[in-house]
């Protein structure tokens, strides 16, 4: 084994156990690698506060056909909460909405995601941040990072 195969040697070994403990959360980490290589999870590009509003808005899309198609409830329940995380991340960090559900529809879904004990807590967070920001409109969207602030 050469020292260029072993770093893809462990990323796959890496995979396959992940998706023989948790098969939902290995899909949707798969996808979130998949989307922008340099996140390792899905938590882990959602969180970011300097994730790009286009990959956002692709990993939107991935976890709204996940939530339609995934192979368990599991599969969708997860989907589900890391869509509505994205579209809250999108409008905390950026000041921009990415769905063309209600008000209402957005709200109620945000506002059960922020309360979801099942949810980790990063991911309420998140939907949060949403929540803010659609009932303080005027408000300037969260800053991006604070790197080199005092």
């Amino acid at each position: 084994m050469t020292s260029s195969t072993k770093p893809r040697l462990d990323e796959a070994l890496r995979w396959a156990l992940e998706a023989a403990t948790d098969p939902a959360l290995a899909s949707a980490n798969w996808l979130a690698h998949d989307i922008d290589s340099s996140y390792e999870t899905a938590i882990d590009l959602l969180t970011d506060p300097d994730v790009p509003l286009a990959v956002l808005v692709k990993a939107k899309h991935a976890f709204k056909t996940m939530r339609v198609v995934g192979e368990t409830a599991r599969d969708r329940r997860l989907a589900a909460r890391l869509y509505l995380a994205t579209i809250a991340a999108a409008l905390g960090r950026h000041g921009e909405r990415i769905s063309r559900q209600s008000d209402s529809a957005l709200l109620r879904g945000l506002n059960r995601l922020s309360e979801d004990a099942a949810t980790p807590a990063p991911l309420r967070h998140l939907a949060g941040l949403g929540l803010s920001a659609m009932r303080n409109p005027a408000r300037p969207p969260q800053p991006a990072s604070r790197k080199g602030a005092a």
